[in-house]
């Protein structure tokens, strides 16, 4: 049986508090705004970057964290005839779900909708991130099978083979509103209900009460 590992929460560039949920991999400072993944038992900072609201209609109350992956993605089908491409053109960012989502296939994950829409993201204001509970490792191992979810939209993929090469990760702090009920994005204005996020009760603590 190993040991668990217990890790204060301080900042390893700061020494400032660091800030997160029960279920969370994804820490935030309080001082330098720099969020610290626990990786094998130690904290390795993620480059993070504020979204835009594109949506401007409710001030964000909070913010949720997405993975955005610029990716470079081609895809065949081995045909009788020998390889057959086509003029389907991949998203240039495919975006992950970064907080725990009960149930992504039924509310709807923001992660593929996102990528769906080939949303462009531009950077805000800062803004502190809480409720991190997927990593970078395990949100790389969704990128695939979410150009594999659009492709399906368009094509049979039986026998289709993809190639991926991630350029760059990026974690986003995405804009939510929340009237207590239900939790709104800035971005494309996407509702989720709130009993959809596992820690939703952490989260409004943090938030404080709905404006």
């Amino acid at each position: 049986m190993t040991t668990p590992t217990v890790l204060q929460l301080r900042c390893p560039t700061c020494g400032g508090t660091l800030h997160g949920t029960p279920q969370a991999v994804l820490f935030w400072c309080q001082d330098c705004r720099a969020v610290q993944e626990v990786v094998n038992g130690r904290f390795v900072a993620r480059r993070l970057h504020v979204a835009r609201p594109l949506n401007a209609s409710e001030v964000a109350r909070g913010h949720l964290p997405l993975w955005g992956f610029r990716v470079r993605a081609d895809w065949s089908r081995q045909d009788q005839d020998g390889p057959r491409a086509s003029a389907w053109t991949a998203p240039e960012w495919v975006y992950v779900t970064a907080f725990a989502l009960s149930n992504g296939f039924y509310f709807g994950d923001p992660g593929l909708i996102f990528t769906q829409k080939r949303v462009i993201l531009s950077q805000g204001d800062p803004a502190p991130v809480i409720g991190g509970t997927r990593g970078l490792e395990e949100a790389k191992v969704f990128v695939e099978p979410h150009l594999l979810g659009i492709l399906d939209r368009r094509e049979d993929v039986t026998g289709v083979q993809l190639s991926c090469v991630i350029d760059e990760a990026v974690l986003w702090a995405i804009p939510y509103s929340d009237d207590g009920i239900t939790l709104s994005d800035g971005i494309l204005g996407l509702k989720l209900p709130g009993a959809a996020l596992d820690e939703i009760g952490a989260l409004r603590a943090w938030w404080g009460e709905p404006r």
